[in-house]
């Protein structure tokens, strides 16, 4: 399991660009809290290449079935096929175990990959607001969508 410290990193490498495009700040002290927070009452699928945490995701259940996904990050120098496929294989063994049949994720619509990612994965719009976009996908859908689980 990761630590709240390699998490924090990890995300604070790759969030503040498109947070403070989107006019937000990206405090690390309140992050490292929000991952304190979320790290018990959550799934975490993650891959480790040579000892670090190159990528995670990090989910909370909300509704019977449907889960959000509140943390998602892969290091700008492994964003790759297999790591993401050691990813997604995490996934849905978490979502097997856990019966999990729906996401959901907000993304910054100022965070141009991850909203390209999420539509490329089967992700629909549900909701969006001036600085976000809520994307929601059922379980099947990023399967038939991946073509990544096969490899």
């Amino acid at each position: 399991m990761p630590q709240v410290h390699e998490l924090l990193e990890l995300d604070l490498l790759t969030l503040r660009e498109h947070t403070e495009r989107a006019g937000d700040r990206l405090d690390p002290d309140r992050l490292r809290n929000s991952i304190e927070t979320a790290l018990p009452v959550s799934e975490v699928a993650f891959v480790r290449r040579q000892g670090a945490l190159v990528a995670y995701a990090m989910l909370q259940p909300r509704e019977a079935g449907q889960w959000f996904v509140t943390g998602f990050n892969t290091h700008p120098e492994h964003r790759s096929a297999p790591v993401f496929r050691a990813l997604f294989r995490q996934l849905l063994e978490i979502a097997s175990r856990r019966g999990i049949t729906s996401l959901r994720s907000n993304v910054y619509k100022t965070n141009r990959l991850s909203m390209a990612f999420h539509a490329r994965l089967g992700f629909r719009v549900t909701r969006e607001n001036a600085k976000g976009v809520e994307f929601t996908a059922t379980v099947p859908e990023l399967l038939a969508k991946s073509g990544l689980v096969a490899q």
